[in-house]
C-alpha cells in the first residue's frame, strides 16, 4: 500500500502562494550528511580517520559502499559546484589513478577482512573522461582490494558529450548497470550560456545506447533555476526527457553561489529566475512528471512505478548518502580520490580537494584526510530521523524510540514546539505515533527537517547553503 504522502502528491497540492515561499525561501542544508560540513573540524586527519576505520572493521559481516572520484572533465560548465579538474590531456589521469590504487589498498588493509562491497559508485568530474584501459585499470584495482558481490549495484555518471559506444560496452562487460547522465537544460540558449552545449539527439542517442546495453535505472539529471531559463523553454525539456522515459530523474535547484564558487560569477550578468519564478519551474515538472506516471521520490527525485526507489519508498525503505538515493543501506560508505567522502565508523571524513596534497600525504603513507567529524550519539538519533523525513516523508516515533532507546516526546520536545507552524500550513501531520510530511510539505522538506538541526541554532552558519526552494 502506497504511504498517505504519496497517495495524495496532486498536482492540486502544489500551489503555493507567494507570500507561504517568501516566508519560507531562506538559506539551509540539503542534508546529504548530518551534521552538515559546517560542523566538520579541520583537525579530523589521517590518524582519526583511521580510528573510524578500525570501528568500522569490526562489523566485518556488514557490506560496504564504494565511492570513487574521477575528477577531470574536458571544459568547465559554469554551473557546476563540483570539485573538477580541467584538462584535454587523458594521459594526466595515470598518475591518478596510481595514488587511487594506494589509498584503495591502505583503505582495504584498515578495514581487514570487511571487504564486502553491494554498492559502487563512480562519480566525478567526468568518469567517462577515462579511456577504455583507464577504465579497466581502475575497476581491477578495485576489485584486487574489495570484493564487488555479484548483486552489487554498480553505477556511475556519464556526460553524453565525451562518452563513446566503447566505454559503454567496457563498462557493462566489468559489472556496471546503473547510469546516470547529465541533462540539466535541453534548451541551446541556455546550454550556451552555462558553456554545455549538449544537443538534444545527443542525449537520445546516449539514452537509446544505454537501454540496448542493458542498463537499468537510468537516471537523468535536471536543474531548474539556470540563467537564461523560462517556463516555455523549460516545458519543452520537460515534454522530451519525458519521451524519452528514463526510470529515474533528478531535478536539482541550481545553487547559485559565486562567493564560494568563483567561476559562476561568470554568469553573475546573466538574468536568473528569482524564487517565485524557480518554484514555478519545480512545480511545472512535477506536475508533468506526475501525469506522466512518474512517483515523487524523496526530495527532488521521481522515478517511475517499476523502479526499485518507487517500491522502496512505497515499502518506507528508501536510503540516501553522498551516491545519492538508493535501495542499499550500507552501514558505511568508504570514499576514495581526491574530495571525496566516507561515512564510516560513526564519522565522517574528506579527502584533501588539491590532487598535489593528496599525492603527498598518500607518498607520506597517511590519508589524505582533510576535514571531519566524529558523530555523538545525539548526531545519530538526529541524522536517522532526519533522513527518515527526507527519503520517506514519514517518521515512526515507535521505531525511534525503540531503536535509540528514547522517548520522542521528550527528546525533541523544544522542535516539537517549533513545528506548530508546520502543522497550521498543512505540511506536517502528527497522528497514530507517525509523522507524515504532506505534499504540500515536500515542496519545504528542507526547511522541516532545519527544525531538527541542533546546529542551527548557531546562526552564523545559514549564509553558508543555497536556499530552500
Amino acid at each position: 500500500m502506497l504511504s498517505p504522502s504519496i497517495q495524495s502528491a496532486t498536482p492540486r497540492d502544489l500551489v503555493v502562494s507567494e507570500d507561504l515561499l517568501q516566508k519560507y525561501d531562506k538559506p539551509g542544508p540539503r542534508y546529504t550528511s548530518y551534521p552538515t560540513a559546517p560542523e566538520w573540524q579541520d583537525n579530523f586527519r589521517d590518524i582519526e580517520f583511521r580510528m573510524a576505520l578500525s570501528e568500522a572493521a569490526q562489523h566485518g559481516n556488514k557490506p560496504l559502499s564504494v565511492y570513487v572520484h574521477i575528477p577531470f572533465c574536458w571544459e568547465r560548465c559554469l554551473f557546476c559546484g563540483c570539485n573538477v579538474v580541467i584538462s584535454k590531456r587523458q594521459d594526466v589521469a595515470d598518475k591518478y589513478l596510481d595514488y587511487v590504487e594506494k589509498e584503495l589498498a591502505m583503505g582495504a588493509a584498515a578495514l581487514k577482512q570487511r571487504n564486502k562491497v553491494k554498492q559502487l559508485h563512480w562519480g566525478g568530474g567526468t568518469p567517462t573522461y577515462l579511456t577504455v584501459p583507464q577504465i579497466k585499470f581502475l575497476f581491477n584495482a578495485i576489485s584486487r582490494h574489495f570484493d564487488i558481490s555479484s548483486d552489487a549495484e554498480i553505477a556511475l555518471e556519464v556526460d553524453p558529450r565525451v562518452t563513446t559506444k566503447e566505454q559503454l560496452e567496457t563498462l557493462r562487460n566489468l559489472g556496471f548497470n546503473r547510469i546516470s547522465m547529465g541533462v540539466q537544460d535541453l534548451e541551446p540558449t541556455v546550454q550556451e550560456i552555462i558553456h554545455r552545449n549538449q544537443t538534444e539527439s545527443e542525449t537520445r542517442k546516449m539514452y537509446s545506447l544505454c537501454r540496448e546495453l542493458g542498463y537499468t535505472g537510468i537516471n537523468m539529471d535536471l536543474i531548474y533555476g539556470l540563467p537564461g531559463q523560462n517556463a516555455t523553454g523549460w516545458e519543452r525539456t520537460i515534454d522530451a526527457t519525458i519521451d524519452m522515459r528514463p526510470d529515474r530523474l533528478a531535478v536539482y535547484s541550481y545553487a547559485h553561489l559565486p562567493n564560494a564558487i568563483k567561476h559562476q560569477r561568470r554568469l553573475e550578468s546573466e538574468p536568473r529566475p528569482n524564487a517565485l519564478e524557480k518554484l514555478m519551474l519545480f512545480s511545472l515538472a512535477r506536475r508533468k512528471f506526475l501525469e506522466a506516471g512518474y512517483r515523487a521520490i524523496g526530495m527532488d527525485h521521481f522515478a517511475l512505478p517499476t523502479d526499485e526507489l518507487a517500491m522502496a519508498m512505497d515499502e518506507r525503505r528508501l536510503h540516501r548518502n553522498f551516491m545519492g538515493y538508493t535501495v542499499v543501506p550500507a552501514a558505511d560508505m568508504a570514499g576514495f580520490g581526491v574530495s571525496s567522502i566516507s561515512e564510516i565508523g560513526g564519522a565522517y571524513a574528506q579527502n584533501e580537494k588539491r590532487p598535489a596534497m593528496y599525492y603527498k600525504m598518500l607518498d607520506n603513507e597517511q590519508f589524505p584526510t582533510h576535514c571531519g567529524v566524529k558523530l555523538s550519539e545525539d548526531d545519530i538519533i538526529r541524522r536517522w530521523l532526519i533522513r527518515q523525513l527526507m527519503c520517506n516523508f514519514h517518521l515512526d516515533i515507535n521505531e525511534i524510540n525503540n531503536r535509540f532507546n528514547i522517548n520522542y516526546d521528550e527528546y525533541f520536545s523544544l522542535e516539537e514546539s517549533e513545528l506548530t507552524n508546520y502543522y497550521e500550513e498543512g505540511f506536517l501531520a502528527h497522528n497514530n505515533d507517525c509523522l507524515t510530511v504532506l505534499p504540500l510539505g515536500q515542496v519545504f522538506i528542507r526547511n522541516i527537517c532545519m527544525t531538527f538541526d541542533k546546529y542551527l541554532r548557531q546562526k552564523e552558519h545559514f549564509n553558508k547553503f543555497s536556499r530552500t526552494v
